[in-house]
């Protein structure tokens, strides 16, 4: 099952068993991903995938979500470790730390990135009621109910 959400390397286009008909775009040219970055990109292209999201354009878009992410998580790391406050030992006047500041505004920039690529629940619902596309919700006794009439998909014979 692992395999059917794996990008295929050989194909210019990622691509998994679940959602043959959409594409995903490689990560745009000369921005050096890390693997823990080309990790995040997999993941993004494949959530869209799954959703049923067209997002073959949207390398770039998805390129900056993926760097905010991690520069984010980065910050956030940091201020768990480092704390979010540092206090001058001459005054004793509290202020922010930059990672903190960093992370404050990571985040902010986030919210605005996520709902413009459909990577919320809102996002996604109003872009299915704008296109018309509901949710693909299986069925999860039709199978069962089929098997035990003895005719596929459900249908009963007349």
């Amino acid at each position: 099952m692992l395999d059917d959400l794996t990008p295929s390397a050989s194909s210019s286009a990622m691509t998994t068993s679940r959602t043959p008909d959409i594409k995903s775009p490689e990560p745009p040219p000369g921005m050096q991903l890390s693997d823990g970055d080309l990790q995040i990109y997999d993941y993004i292209c494949a959530r869209l995938r799954d959703a049923g999201i067209e997002h073959m354009t949207a390398g770039m878009p998805i390129l900056m979500i993926v760097r905010t992410y991690s520069d984010w998580i980065k910050a956030y790391t940091r201020c768990e470790t480092e704390g979010r406050t540092q206090t001058s030992p001459r005054t004793g006047w509290t202020s922010s730390t930059p990672w903190a500041d960093d992370e404050k505004r990571l985040k902010m920039e986030l919210g605005q990135w996520l709902p413009k690529a459909c990577l919320t629940i809102p996002s996604l619902t109003r872009v299915r009621k704008d296109t018309g596309a509901g949710p693909e919700q299986d069925d999860l006794f039709a199978d069962l109910l089929a098997h035990a009439r003895g005719s596929p998909g459900g249908k009963q014979p007349h």
